[in-house]
């Protein structure tokens, strides 16, 4: 991850197309949907004050103030970066790991030790503390995420964080010292009392918001009964799998677990 100086941005990469990251969302055109627009004509465009850019790779990523809204007018609009992730397109991956250093780069910017100020190392993706010198990564936080199956049925469960009616794979964070497979059957006692057997890996996908790395299993239901933890769960139900709740987008691991049970 590049630093882009000022001076260097207008000389070398005007021409350039960008992300372009404020408080509110990522900016994004209308008429094609797309978050990649031309560098120097849309900062001309909405007078935009940049903040910051970096290279990655062949991408820019700029950090700026939201544009007043009635400059967008209809032909832009300004949204969260987890709609890139409503269905298969094509900036989704580039979306999720700008979207992943933009947060840690606004978030961490002082030291864990010492308390000093940090600063950007150029050409890569770390920072360094101007004080003790330690040096500082883009984090992971690693999270299991468990689809327990009881014959034609699946546990879906809901967050009061998810928007109203969506239900989704059990989930929790692994806690210092345990393996992903050791995690995954804490949670689900935990969270809802049951015991699982014929853990299976699925996959995994980076989930940015802030700085979460999903690894998802499959499971049997073995024995108990739904127990719900309330304070980390609004509800969870067993929900046949020809009548499903309202579910996550399709590009989350999460949907895609289901749809490997559900098959259509």
């Amino acid at each position: 991850m590049k630093t882009i100086e000022r001076e260097q941005l207008e000389k070398e990469f005007a021409e350039h197309s960008a992300l372009f990251f404020t408080p509110d969302g990522i900016l994004v055109e209308n008429s094609t949907g797309s978050p990649l627009l031309p560098l120097s004509k849309t900062i001309q465009k909405f007078g935009l004050q940049v903040l910051a850019t970096y290279l990655d790779g062949t991408t820019l990523l700029v950090s700026c103030p939201s544009p007043d809204p009635e400059t967008l007018g209809n032909q832009f609009h300004i949204s969260s970066p987890k709609s890139f992730l409503q269905g298969p397109t094509p900036h989704a991956s580039q979306v999720l790991k700008a979207t992943h250093w933009m947060t840690w780069d606004r978030m961490v910017q002082h030291c864990r030790q010492c308390g000093g100020a940090l600063e950007k190392i150029p050409d890569r993706a770390e920072k360094k503390c101007t004080t003790c010198h330690a040096p500082f990564f883009p984090n992971l936080a690693p999270a299991v995420m468990v689809l327990v199956q009881r014959g034609n049925e699946v546990l879906l469960a809901r967050s009061p964080h998810f928007k109203p009616g969506i239900y989704s794979a059990l989930a929790g964070f692994i806690d210092l010292g345990e393996t992903a497979e050791e995690a995954s059957h804490r949670e689900v006692q935990e969270e809802v009392g049951i015991e699982i057997s014929n853990l299976q890996y699925f996959g995994s996908q980076s989930w940015p918001f802030p700085g979460s790395f999903m690894i998802a299993f499959t499971a049997d239901y073995l024995r108990g009964d739904l127990c719900i933890d309330y304070e980390e769960l609004e509800d969870a139900q067993w929900f046949p799998l020809h009548n499903l709740p309202e579910l996550p987008p399709h590009s989350s691991i999460s949907r895609k677990l289901i749809d490997m049970q559900n098959p259509k």
